[in-house]
């Protein structure tokens, strides 16, 4: 449980540089400090301490998460091939789970992920191959790409009979009791429930479909941060399993699993729709700097300001 500790908040001379920094920034948002598990500092300047955000790529970490957890029960393994689940994919027969999970695939798109209108995932998987082209030359090395993680998710699907929303539920919202979570597609009732902070850009619904697993989910700060804590705790996944998918990846970004791999602590970044996000967090999760703001515009500027200021707390 995360707990704001009135005893824990920063100096005023550090939370004033910090605001400072924030608002030269342009963060229109959250961001939040946790110590030692428990939230330190928040400033907000945008909605309110709960609101909840398109998460984006960040949602890689909790794909990761799930695929792990499939291993695991022994439905698959990182060894095997994309061709044991979709023969169809160009080079399937020599791709592996691990690749798609370090984006050394060699696949990139060359259309839209999936059907407009949507019908259902399994149609959306079809489209999505039918518009994947292979490229030799990306084979092995570090080529970020969603359609890795779109198709991991697909995968998930196939092996569970389940969707990927009922595994995402089942693993991470339920049991964790997020109360500031749901997927972008929910109806407006429950996006209101989740306070989810609205930014005026129109979400292309048909896209965020296609976006199964590496794009369609909403959450907080501290549900986000609840999520990763658990995932790197050994409360979600073994010990083991945590290391295995969250290791340094065999590519220059050193990116497996969602996250990018630092010194002492991990990174991982969402943009689009308008939203942007940044999750700074230690290896054993205990402490970590989340940003999430409904104005992408400012990216750059915004991602410095993590890694500012979870250096200048936590070191690098």
């Amino acid at each position: 449980m995360i707990t704001p500790n009135q005893h824990l908040v920063l100096q005023s001379e550090k939370a004033q540089k910090y605001k400072k920094l924030l608002d030269n920034a342009g963060l229109k948002g959250n961001l939040t400090i946790y110590k030692n598990k428990q939230r330190r500092w928040q400033y907000t300047t945008a909605g309110d301490a709960n609101s909840s955000y398109l998460i984006n790529s960040v949602q890689k970490e909790l794909t990761a998460g799930l695929i792990m957890r499939a291993i695991s029960e022994n439905k698959f393994s990182l060894d095997d091939k994309v061709a044991k689940f979709y023969p169809n994919v160009p080079n399937a027969q020599n791709i592996s789970v691990l690749n798609l999970l370090e984006m050394t695939s060699g696949l990139d798109p060359t259309g839209p992920m999936g059907d407009a209108p949507y019908n259902n995932d399994d149609a959306n998987a079809q489209k999505m191959i039918q518009d994947t082209h292979y490229n030799e030359q990306n084979f092995g090395k570090g080529d970020y790409q969603d359609l890795d993680y779109i198709l991991l998710s697909h995968i998930l699907e196939k092996v569970n009979g389940q969707s990927y929303e009922t595994l995402f539920n089942d693993m991470y919202v339920y049991p964790l009791k997020l109360k500031h979570t749901d997927f972008v597609w929910a109806d407006q009732q429950k996006l209101k429930e989740i306070d989810f902070l609205f930014n005026g850009q129109n979400v292309d619904m048909n896209a965020i479909h296609g976006l199964l697993g590496a794009g369609s989910v909403a959450m907080s700060n501290d549900d986000l941060y609840k999520t990763s804590l658990d995932l790197l705790n050994g409360k979600l996944l073994s010990e083991q399993n945590k290391d295995i998918i969250y290791a340094p990846g065999n590519n220059a970004l050193h990116y497996r699993g969602g996250l990018y791999t630092k010194n002492n602590h991990y990174e991982s970044n969402g943009n689009g729709y308008g939203y942007c996000n940044f999750l700074r967090i230690s290896k054993d999760g205990k402490n970590a700097v989340v940003l999430q703001s409904a104005d992408s515009s400012h990216y750059g500027d915004l991602s410095n300001s993590a890694n500012k200021i979870y250096t200048d707390l936590f070191g690098k």
